[in-house]
């Protein structure tokens, strides 16, 4: 069943430029850009401004324009962007190591087609690099996501698989965005753990500027939100200003390193650093990048990114 948000809202002039219901005027002869049939403009006050065929069209749905037209304006940006030798910035949320991660979608491509054959399946748009391989495809999905087939078709060629998921032609306006944001990137920046091979997490190290709990005084105060304290973040914290020392804790039966007022020599449980100084909004702070952290096995790293996308 065709979705009551998705409307006609692109047609086609005479000179066969795409144009917005919103900016289209009447009197003047529209076709629909996925079957070429005759549209009839639409500016009402019940509904957003739209096109309807003027004859019944079987074979063209909301559904069919939506994705045709989203896929023409994107590859018709690429290309724009390929002309003009400008980079094409976007912006993803990671499943893998659950951060947001930004790149050049065209670092690694010299030129962009539509439908491009690859045998075992056609991809919305690919990218191809000099040698005339695909490095990267995007899929628009309205209503049917790729076949299995060709996802594990690009896995095997290690090749990026960007996806658009489509729910009304408002989704139109999302390429007006400087910065494309697409609902799906199957590339994670970051480097994998040596020890298990999963993606690691960005680390960030909180330096909080607050008072010692015993005697006021002033003291910096270093927290992580992720994992323990490597060699690497005393050694970071103590760049700042944090003295961090080892100290045997009754409540836990343990040694660790804890944060250490330099007057009184009082340190700073792990339960405490967080409900007396992280939560405390009324501390100045700064958040330093301190490398990744694996949360499947809690080993840290500095390795560097990976470079699909930089």
């Amino acid at each position: 069943m065709p979705s009551k948000d998705i409307l006609y809202s692109i047609g086609r002039t005479s000179v066969g430029q795409l144009i917005k219901a919103v900016d289209a005027e009447k009197g003047i002869s529209y076709t629909c850009p996925a079957c070429s049939q005759v549209l009839i403009l639409r500016k009402g006050t019940r509904k957003r401004p739209h096109f309807a065929h003027k004859t019944l069209s079987p074979n063209c749905t909301p559904e069919t324009a939506l994705h045709y037209v989203f896929k023409i304006l994107l590859f018709s940006k690429i290309q724009k962007h390929f002309d003009q030798q400008l980079p094409l910035e976007m912006q993803w949320d990671c499943p893998a190591c659950g951060g947001v991660h930004t790149g050049n979608l065209l670092k690694k491509a010299v030129k962009v087609v539509l439908e491009h054959n690859l045998g075992t399946c056609q991809p919305d748009i690919a990218l191809l690099n000099e040698f005339n391989c695909t490095v990267a495809v995007i899929e628009v999905v309205v209503t049917h996501a790729p076949e299995q087939t060709a996802l594990d078709y690009y896995k095997n060629n290690h090749i990026a698989v960007v996806s658009y998921k489509l729910k009304s032609d408002e989704d139109f306006n999302r390429l007006d965005a400087p910065i494309l944001k697409p609902d799906s990137v199957d590339v994670c920046k970051n480097p994998k753990c040596s020890k298990c091979e999963n993606y690691m997490s960005k680390k960030h190290l909180l330096i909080i500027d607050g008072n010692c709990w015993k005697c006021q005084a002033p003291m910096k105060v270093a927290a992580l939100y992720e994992g323990n304290f490597s060699l690497s973040d005393i050694q970071l914290a103590t760049q700042y200003g944090v003295l961090m020392k080892l100290h045997y804790s009754r409540t836990l039966g343990m040694k660790y390193v804890a944060n250490t007022c330099r007057k009184c020599g009082a340190f700073i449980g792990d339960h405490y650093l967080f409900t007396d100084y992280v939560a405390v909004d009324s501390y100045n702070r700064q958040e330093l990048d301190a490398g990744y952290y694996c949360h499947h096995c809690s080993s840290n790293s500095e390795d560097e990114d990976s470079e699909d996308f930089e």
